[in-house]
């Protein structure tokens, strides 16, 4: 009678704890849940949630490994490749580590001269706006490559006005290139997300067909 019991009795338990599913208690994810409660499934708040949180670590490495001997070799490389554009106009200069040096103006290469930032701010954008992997890689690693270019021209600039210019050398590096280079950053990414996002067969294949 007490096994008749139990298990007549263990149904309407399992039915009064769980109420109307019939299959028990329907599961319900960690993650589903944290972006139920911080709203992360609007793609608004999930593209900054995902943008921000990347900025904050890439910020966090750069201060961390800005002044390591880690980035000397890329420093080194922008040097050298700044002087040997530099030479190809007919002037004369040389790089001494990451120091680019002529007979009127010496001109050292730091984290801040460099595209790491700007990269950084691209590559957040990038893994924070809805893509497929192949459209993320394409567009981190044009951007990568077109920052990298025209950061050779912000230091070829640079040394120009430093050389010919002198007094407002400060106003082009930190008025000027630090925020035109941001900028530039931000644009590439809007480019590739309206020409290769928003134009690729997966988002046309996605869009609902219209009524008449």
């Amino acid at each position: 009678m007490a096994a008749c019991y139990n298990a007549c009795r263990n149904p309407d338990r399992r039915q009064r704890r769980y109420g109307a599913y019939p299959q028990g208690k329907p599961s319900v994810t960690l993650l589903s849940e944290i972006e139920r409660r911080l709203h992360l499934r609007n793609p608004i708040v999930r593209f900054c949630a995902i943008f921000f949180s990347c900025i904050v670590v890439s910020i966090g490495l750069y201060l961390a490994l800005r002044h390591n001997s880690i980035l000397d070799p890329f420093l080194n490389f922008n040097a050298r490749l700044a002087t040997g554009l530099w030479n190809l106009f007919g002037n004369s200069a040389h790089a001494d580590g990451a120091i680019t040096a002529s007979d009127k103006f010496n001109f050292e290469v730091t984290a801040e001269c460099t595209s790491i930032v700007p990269t950084a701010i691209l590559l957040s954008a990038v893994l924070a706006w809805p893509s497929t992997r192949r459209e993320k890689l394409i567009g981190i690693g044009a951007g990568t490559v077109a920052l990298f270019v025209i950061n050779q021209i912000r230091i070829l600039t640079l040394f120009y006005v430093g050389t010919s210019f002198p007094d407002l050398l400060d106003i082009a590096h930190y008025v000027v290139w630090q925020g035109l280079i941001v900028l530039i950053a931000l644009g590439l990414w809007l480019f590739w997300a309206e020409k290769m996002v928003h134009s690729s067969p997966r988002t046309s294949r996605t869009q609902k067909p219209q009524t008449q």
